[in-house]
């Protein structure tokens, strides 16, 4: 079952930083692929994540050419809050949807509602995860 699991859920770690600025956490990540955020498609970069208000998430790329605003639900963490910041995608063949966001040191996260698009591709693709961890 173990190799089963390690199939189906692909990790990649990658570096990057988190920000703290006027009193709002913000998340600076590299993202190595394209990724649907609600109903935009945002290209692969390096982007800021960051609340545009309560329960909504702002995606900024740092060239400032994409952007998205997407509303989130609090999700909680059962154990200890993660010391990194990370991104969490669904993965869908070679499509990949932000599902979860959560900053370091918090064990609420935010969880983004599936789309239609990714309910259609998810009932016929093989599911995975791929996760962006943010450096301390």
């Amino acid at each position: 079952m173990k190799t089963q699991l390690n199939l189906n859920f692909g990790v990649a770690l990658l570096a990057a930083s988190s920000v703290y600025a006027q009193g709002s956490q913000k998340l600076n990540v590299q993202i190595p692929f394209g990724f649907h955020v609600g109903d935009s498609m945002l290209p692969s970069g390096e982007y800021t994540v960051d609340n545009a208000a309560a329960g909504v998430l702002r995606l900024r790329s740092a060239d400032g050419k994409a952007s998205a605003m997407i509303i989130a639900m609090p999700v909680l963490q059962t154990l200890d809050a993660p010391s990194k910041g990370k991104l969490v995608f669904n993965k869908y063949g070679d499509e990949y949807f932000l599902s979860q966001v959560w900053k370091p040191g918090d064990n609420i996260g935010s969880e983004l509602r599936k789309t239609r698009r990714e309910t259609e591709i998810a009932a016929n693709a093989r599911h995975g995860l791929e996760t962006i961890m943010t450096k301390k």
